[in-house]
């Protein structure tokens, strides 16, 4: 009777530690799919930021163009100019969504990013204080003396944009395959405790079977 106690004790050990793994298993594997989500959520959210700079800055250069051929008096220049400096807060806000979205080893990155954007827009708007808009002439002296100032600046969004994009895609490859291994080793590690659970369960109710026999017998 004390190895069927002990049987069935142990059973019930490996019943309740199944059931513990079970929610504790259950709770690690949503936590990392939480944390993974999270972070797939800010690199796909970094690189919209990013997207959304590249075309703010793409309207700014068209104001700054705007601003030269029609902002020959008081007041269109004031508003093309206005809009100018909107397109360039704009740009700088999205780059700071970035930023955020950024761990620190990429940071410096967009920090790049920022700077660059800020002396490029302090060019123009320099040299825009520095001209006279009154004739066709000076206009075109203006826009060749800053004429493609614009396109190193310009021509590193593509490549980051393709960047972030190929991070993405691997993050989300890299945390698809963590969870496959982390069901994996749960299901193992269920599968494991269900068996041993049984097998002492069945040897608790065997015992319990040849027990009786014995007693009936000698009886």
């Amino acid at each position: 009777m004390n190895i069927q106690i002990r049987l069935m004790a142990i059973a019930i050990f490996f019943v309740l530690l199944t059931g513990l793994s079970a929610l504790y298993l259950l709770n690690s594997v949503q936590r990392a799919e939480d944390t993974a989500l999270q972070e797939q959520q800010l690199l796909f959210s970094a690189t919209l930021a990013i997207e959304e700079a590249h075309t703010q800055f793409k309207i700014q250069i068209q104001e700054w163009k705007n601003l030269l051929l029609r902002g020959k008096n008081l007041q269109a220049y004031e508003t093309y100019l206005g809009a100018f400096n909107r397109q360039s807060n704009l740009v700088q806000e999205h780059l700071a969504t970035a930023r955020i979205a950024f761990d620190s080893n990429s940071q410096p990155q967009i920090n790049e990013l920022i700077i660059r954007h800020k002396k490029l827009a302090e060019t123009y708007l320099k040299t825009l204080n520095n001209a006279k808009l009154d004739t066709l002439n000076n206009i075109e002296i203006l826009d060749k003396s800053i004429q493609g100032i614009d396109r190193p600046f310009d021509n590193l969004f593509p490549e980051l944009i393709k960047n972030l994009s190929r991070s993405f895609q691997n993050k989300t490859l890299q945390d698809n395959q963590k969870h496959a291994e982390a069901s994996q080793h749960y299901i193992l590690w269920i599968s494991f405790c269900v068996i041993i659970s049984t097998l002492f369960i069945i040897a608790s109710f065997w015992t319990a079977i040849k027990t009786t026999r014995k007693d009936n017998f000698n009886h």
